[in-house]
């Protein structure tokens, strides 16, 4: 598993992705430049997943402040 912490919240992923992020928001892309998902973080915390590619399935978890991410591809 891949993690990255996104303020105090927990981005878990199958594969290691490039994130690019520039403050409260970031972009994960895959080798293929492929931009996956965009998140933003709110001004009180919360975290917002702005848009993701099709292929992919996101777990969130509140109480962890963890967020899985499955490409289906992964799953198949």
């Amino acid at each position: 598993m891949f993690t990255y912490k996104l303020g105090e919240w927990t981005l878990e992923f199958t594969q290691e992705y490039r994130i690019v992020q520039d403050g409260t928001n970031a972009v994960v892309i895959d080798d293929e430049r492929t931009a996956l998902v965009l998140i933003s973080l709110k001004s009180n915390g919360n975290i917002c997943i702005e848009r993701t590619y099709y292929a992919m399935i996101c777990e969130i978890n509140a109480t962890e402040h963890k967020i899985t991410f499955n490409s289906t591809e992964d799953i198949a």
